[in-house]
Formats: structure tokens, sequence, C-alpha cells
């Protein structure tokens, strides 16, 4: 007999919830954002994908993830051991799974709220990529918090897909990760739009990654947090998260627990795609569209 869920108000918490697709610098920088002072940065929990917590744990690895056999429960379950007892040995995970095991009729929100209650008063920073896969997911944590913030996180379409390719072997398919990155960010676009204008940010990742004093500075006014230097530099150190190691793999884009510490990164001074490629003219033109909204000359 499992715990029974406890009841629950969705605007007690206003997490901030990055919208970003795979390989788009999310893990370092909402690792970085999560480091500001009055904020907690998580792990890639999961939480909205399915109903219930039970339906996640009897979900298969997603197809793609490195390594082979990639847990997709272990970031929550590091989370949970960490702010339980502080601690992520291989006792610790295992008993973090039993207490998921035992919440198997929770929903993503419950567990999300218990999480949230550990941290307080700081406020979460929780990034997924599977949360921007489906409509029902983004509607799923936009119902469960009326309250919360989202940062949508992109990427340059060209170094994107690039990054997709070389991370997943998709060499050989490069219209797939072209529409991937297109599907996804228009998601994430017509999603926002349904939001007041104040609950989300667009923040391109280059920017944050080449200027991060003058980026993160704006992402922590608008959040309506600390801006002075002390706070900035904390979050110029995402490597001093607890869950920016590979100690216990998982959790996080394995490049960044190799090497947590930001770094300045590629932005194109095009949108040409390579020629290889050998892109569907249409496809690519629906691609310079959106990249334009989305700041890409």
């Amino acid at each position: 007999m499992g715990i029974a869920p406890p009841e629950r108000d969705p605007f007690v918490y206003d997490p901030v919830i990055f919208l970003a697709p795979a390989r788009s610098h999310s893990s370092v920088v909402a690792a970085m954002v999560g480091a500001h002072p009055e904020l907690y940065g998580f792990p890639e929990l999961i939480l909205f994908d399915f109903s219930i917590i039970g339906e996640r744990l009897d979900a298969p690895p997603a197809i793609g993830k490195v390594p082979p056999g990639w847990n997709p429960v272990i970031g929550l379950e590091r989370a949970l051991a960490q702010l339980h007892v502080g601690k992520q040995g291989m006792e610790e995970i295992k008993e973090a799974r039993l207490w998921l095991e035992a919440r198997r009729s929770w929903t993503g929100a419950h567990v999300m709220d218990h999480l949230l209650g550990l941290i307080g008063p700081l406020r979460g920073v929780e990034k997924s990529p599977e949360t921007v896969n489906g409509e029902d997911k983004l509607t799923r944590v936009a119902e469960a918090y009326p309250r919360a913030r989202f940062i949508h996180l992109t990427r340059h379409p060209v170094t994107a897909q690039k990054s997709v390719q070389a991370y997943y072997g998709l060499f050989d398919h490069p219209i797939h990760c072209a529409r991937g990155w297109l599907n996804q960010h228009r998601r994430i676009v017509q999603f926002c739009r349904t939001l007041e204008a104040d609950r989300y940010l667009l923040v391109r990742s280059e920017d944050v990654l080449n200027d991060p004093q003058t980026h993160l500075r704006l992402i922590a006014g608008w959040l309506g947090i600390r801006t002075d230097a002390e706070a900035l530099t904390s979050m110029m150190h995402p490597e001093r998260s607890p869950y920016a190691n590979t100690e216990v793999a998982g959790g996080n884009d394995l490049t960044f627990l190799q090497q947590p510490s930001p770094h300045p990164v590629e932005l194109p001074p095009s949108l040409d795609p390579p020629l290889h490629w050998n892109m569907p003219e249409d496809l690519w033109s629906e691609i310079v569209s959106l990249a334009g909204e989305l700041g890409y000359e």
C-alpha cells in the first residue's frame, strides 16, 4: 500500500523553469542561474512527462540517451538523496528510489512540491529537455505552478543541430535534426504566448556564455532577486553545485558533468546551413524565419 499524495496548493511555489531542447547549453546556463544565492539549481527532474510517478518509474530509458541504459530518474534520485541526507552515494540513491516507489500515485507536482519545500526559502530552478517534447507536458507544468516563471533558452540552429548530430550519432540525419529544432522551439513559442508577458523571458544561451555578467544580471533583475557583484560572482560558478559531477552518472548533460565550468561558445555569423546537409529550401526557410524571431540574424 503506497503513501497517498498530500493535498496541494498550486499557488504556494513559484519555481523557475527552463524551456529548451536538448543541446541548447541548458545544463550549464540553468546551473549558473541556479547558483544565485536566492535560488537552488536542481538536476534534470523530468517530472512532467507522465501523469503520475509510477508511470515515470516504469518507463524505459529514453532512446538516444548516453551512456546506454541511461536512468531517466537518476536526476530526481540525486536531488532526493542530496536533500534528504546530504549525500548522493549508491545507498542514498537506493533509498531515494524506495521513497519514490512508495509514492507511485503522486503526480510530478507533488514530488516537486516536496523538493521545493526542502529548499525553502530558496526558489527552485529546473530544466528538463523532455518538458518541451509535447504540449501535454507543458500544460502539466503550467497547471501545476500558475506562478512559475519560464525562461525560453535558445541556441543557434546550425550549432544546435551540429551538437545534436554529434551527441546522438545522427550525422546522416540532418533533416530529422532540423525538424526537431524547428518543432520544439515552435512549441515553446506557442506555449509562451499563452502566458502573461512577465512570466516568460527569451534568452539566447550564447549571450549568457559569451557575456555572462550582463545577461545574468538581466535574468536576476527579471526574477526580482539580487543583482549585486557577490550574487553575480556566485552565478559564475556552477561547478560548485552538488550535482555538477560524475560521481553518480546522470542527472544532467554528460558534457556538462565532465566540464561544468562555463566557457565562451561559437555564435555563427549567418544562418546558412552546411552544404552537405542538403537541406530542403522550404524547411530551412521556416527555420530562418523562426530563428529571426528568436534573435538570430
